[in-house]
């Protein structure tokens, strides 16, 4: 089961106090997807994954904490129209406004994730061409963070396998092609090549569905 508490915080950005929802606990009974979304109950916990200042619109993991130029970047008109994006649901807008911050710190990895949580909001909420949107945008921010030498995941190769699933997805199974193929003759994990012929396999056929790792491993069969 999953356990929740609120407590209460104070916005570092206009020094205002809300209570905020975290999880305390949570479980997971299935296969992570692709992208690494975990299964449920964790999966559902998303709502929780960031806090937006009801007073002033920071949001943050935790708004009691900030980087350098947050609060300018806040009260920036970009910010601002980007938190009311009608096109966007409204927890979608709070993970890309979290992304915008990290941006601007120079930090494109954890940005990256954030852009990758709003499209999984956009899956939620039916919002399909927002998560298109979504997840174009968070795989150029993670080849981002390659390039200025950040690590995106923990393990060695995921870093090629999620912008892959996240670009097929999408539809955009030309880039997907590209950056499997420039990428694959540096990786030797058995794991990871697997993945990256399922994913293969699915761009061929033009299946822009979601798939899980126990699929990709042939423990579904």
């Amino acid at each position: 089961m999953t356990t929740i508490s609120f407590t209460a915080k104070t916005c570092i950005v206009c020094r205002a106090e809300h209570e905020y929802t975290e999880i305390d606990s949570t479980m997971v009974f299935d296969s992570p997807d692709l992208d690494s979304r975990p299964p449920e109950m964790m999966r559902s916990t998303i709502f929780a994954w960031v806090q937006c200042c009801p007073a002033c619109g920071y949001c943050a993991e935790d708004v009691s904490k900030a980087p350098k130029q947050a609060k300018v970047i806040v009260k920036s008109t970009q910010y601002q129209a980007q938190l009311a994006d009608p096109a966007m649901p409204e927890l979608a807008n709070h993970f890309l406004c979290q992304a915008m911050i990290h941006e601007h710190a120079g930090d494109y990895a954890a940005a990256a994730w954030a852009i990758v949580h709003a499209a999984r909001v956009c899956d939620d909420e039916e919002k399909s061409e927002s998560a298109k949107t979504c997840r174009i945008r968070a795989a150029n921010t993670v080849l981002r963070a390659i390039a200025a030498g950040q690590e995106f995941t923990e393990q060695r190769g995921a870093e090629t396998v999620i912008p892959a699933d996240l670009l097929r997805r999408a539809g955009a199974f030309a880039e997907a092609r590209t950056i499997i193929a420039r990428r694959r003759p540096g990786i030797t994990d058995s794991t990871i090549l697997r993945l990256l012929a399922f994913q293969d396999s699915l761009i061929a056929r033009g299946d822009v569905a979601r798939h899980t790792l126990d699929e990709a491993m042939g423990e579904d069969e």
